[in-house]
This record gives structure tokens, C-alpha cells and sequence, in this order.
């Protein structure tokens, strides 16, 4: 062993459980190693430094050889190595985020290897995947639902306080406060379809369609599905409604939440509790996942509801409406509020939307 220096376990790694198989997961090194009980007695031996002659003396045998193994394998770090000290340096900058945060971000990182496909050659790939696993449909509905109508074509921006883009942009703040009165169901409608709506579907017979809409998603497989808690909207009953562009209206799929439960379902904030209107964002994965099969696509999920969620404040500010948009809230909740899915369509994120005072 290189120096004869102390060894213990690699931290930057995730450990699960794959058809009965113990598997190590070095985010850092790139790496998956299914683990055997051996090898598990020494990384648990390891989890403080050890010394060599300390693992040759262990009870149940000399364990040097296999520690030897692991550390050319990336699964034990050698005490001075620049092994050792990349992963220092990582988990002194991430630490107060903890280790599901370092897995998120480090496990999704493109090395500069990664190959990608030319686009003729990601199109064949997805051709083939459909003929034996058909794409997922494009967008949510709730037949049979109670549907409130809304303005499918382009909204008419004419006397609206920031009607230039720039204006809208530099003009936008995160509203907490709203004017006393209801929120127009038609102001709703219009934030919704120009955040959701669809502008155009190109139906590949091969790979299923595709939806265009005002802000860019991975693919054109926008995962993003945006659902409304009405609880003072102008000729909306109260309630829960699902945003179907399929169906240009609202569905009604529950009732309005108890103020206490609202109160607790968005962290106790006042400002979207009392809102006249929620917008919360979900995600059916399985849209983006028949996409791209990288783990990395789950920051393009991340990055579309930013993109999406922009979008809704700067048509609110374009408006004068009052908007501002959260992520600390119980997830839990919500999905539970929405009737959801949490693994399949998770809860990401509200905006809560009204009049400005």
C-alpha cells in the first residue's frame, strides 16, 4: 500500500439496494460497485481511520488485502492522497446541505466522456423505444369533470400596466400583500394560458407528439403540470381545478381547503394562505423519464419549473397583478390536496397570485 498511510471509507458515495445487491455509488469517481459481506465488514471497520497494521490484526482476519482492493477501486481514500483531499474539498463547501443535496448535484454531472447522440442518432433511439414502449401522453385530464372555460386565444395586452417585456421584467417584485377583492377569473385564465397553454403540437407518428409552449422545456416533453386552490376567484367556484389545455378550461377535482389546513399546507405563510389563488406546480416524471433515461434529466425538471414559474410573474407583473412564488412548502400536503401521485407526480413549488394592492 502506497506511503503505508491510514485508509478509511469514501464519504462521497450512496449505498442501495439493486435486485438483492448491496451497490456503492462513488458520485464522485463515476463509479457503482455491488458489495459483497467482505467487503462491507471492511468499510464498516474503515468508517474512521485505520492503519495497516490495524486491519492485518483485525478478529476475523487479516483484512489489508481486500482494504488494498477498495482503495484502488475508490471505495477507501488513503489519509494525504488528492483522493482524499477532492473529497475534503467537497464536503467542507456542501456540508450544510447535507449528503442528498452532494448526491443530487455530483451524481447528475456530465463528465467530459459522456457521449451524446447526433440528432439522427437520438431519433433513431427514440423510434425504437417506441415501437415496444409507447410515449407517454403529452398532457393531463380529468374527464368527466365540472370544466370552467377559459380564453384559448393569444391574451390582448392592450391596456395592461406593463405591457413590454422589459417593463414586465424590471417591474416585477414578489408580492405578499393583495388588495381585499376577488382575483378575475379571466386575469387567472390568461396567466395560465400563457404559461401553459399550448402553442402548437408536432405528432411524430413515430415518437408520439411533441408540445410547444411559451417557455422551453427538455425535449418538448414539458413535465410540468399546473393545478389552481381557488379560494377567492371571480366566477370560479372555490375549490381545486387541475389547468387543462387539452380541454381549455379549469377542471374542478376538490373542494377548497379549511383555512387551518391551507395555513399548514404552505408553511404557515400568510401571504399564500391568504391569497386569492394558488398555482402549484407538479411534474409527471414519466414524461420526461421516457425521454431521457440520465439522471441529469432531473435538473432539466428543475430548470422547466423555473422556467414556467417565470413565466407566470412576469405575466402577473405584465398585468399589475401581485404574485411571488415559494418552495417552502409541505409537499406532503399538497399532493395530498391535489389527490397526486408523490412518485409519480410530485408537488415542486406554488405562486400565489392576486390583485395588487
Amino acid at each position: 500500500m502506497t506511503g503505508q498511510g491510514r485508509l478509511k471509507v469514501a464519504e462521497c458515495a450512496a449505498l442501495h439496494f439493486d435486485g438483492g445487491r448491496l451497490v456503492w455509488d462513488g458520485y464522485l469517481t463515476r463509479q457503482q460497485f455491488a458489495i459483497t459481506p467482505a467487503s462491507e465488514e471492511v468499510l464498516r471497520f474503515c468508517a474512521r481511520w485505520r492503519t495497516p497494521d490495524e486491519l492485518s490484526a483485525h478478529p476475523d482476519g487479516d483484512l489489508l488485502p481486500l482494504a488494498e482492493h477498495l482503495l484502488e477501486a475508490g471505495l477507501l481514500v488513503a489519509e494525504g492522497s488528492p483522493e482524499h483531499a477532492a473529497e475534503e474539498r467537497v464536503l467542507d463547501r456542501w456540508r450544510r446541505w447535507g449528503p442528498a443535496a452532494r448526491y443530487l448535484h455530483f451524481g447528475a454531472r456530465t463528465p467530459r466522456t459522456a457521449h451524446f447522440l447526433a440528432r439522427a442518432a437520438d431519433r433513431a433511439r427514440m423510434v425504437a423505444k417506441a415501437a415496444v414502449e409507447p410515449p407517454p401522453e403529452p398532457v393531463k385530464t380529468y374527464p368527466g369533470t365540472q370544466l370552467t372555460p377559459v380564453p384559448t386565444a393569444r391574451p390582448d395586452d392592450t391596456g395592461w400596466p406593463r405591457a413590454r417585456f422589459l417593463d414586465a421584467a424590471y417591474g416585477r417584485r414578489s408580492v405578499r400583500a393583495f388588495a381585499p377583492k376577488p382575483l378575475p377569473l379571466a386575469d387567472l385564465g390568461a396567466v395560465l394560458q400563457v404559461a401553459g397553454g399550448i402553442i402548437d403540437i408536432v405528432d411524430d407518428p413515430a415518437t408520439g407528439p411533441s408540445t410547444y409552449k411559451t417557455s422551453p422545456s427538455a425535449g418538448a416533453r414539458d413535465p410540468v403540470e399546473l393545478y389552481v386552490h381557488a379560494r377567492d376567484v371571480a366566477g370560479l367556484e372555490p375549490g381545486v381545478h387541475h389547468f387543462s389545455p387539452a380541454r381549455c378550461g379549469l377542471e374542478a377535482i376538490g373542494p377548497v381547503l379549511d383555512p387551518a389546513q391551507l395555513a399548514a399546507a404552505v408553511g404557515g405563510q400568510p401571504w399564500l394562505a391568504e391569497a386569492p389563488a394558488l398555482v402549484i406546480y407538479t411534474a409527471v416524471i414519466e414524461r420526461l423519464q421516457w425521454r431521457y433515461e440520465s439522471r441529469r434529466a432531473y435538473r432539466d425538471l428543475l430548470i422547466g419549473l423555473g422556467h414556467v414559474s417565470q413565466t407566470v410573474l412576469l405575466t402577473a407583473s405584465a398585468m399589475g397583478l401581485g404574485a411571488v412564488t415559494a418552495t417552502a412548502v409541505s409537499d406532503e400536503a399538497l399532493e395530498e390536496l391535489l389527490g397526486c401521485d408523490p412518485v409519480a407526480e410530485p408537488v415542486l413549488a406554488v405562486t400565489a397570485l392576486g390583485v395588487a394592492p
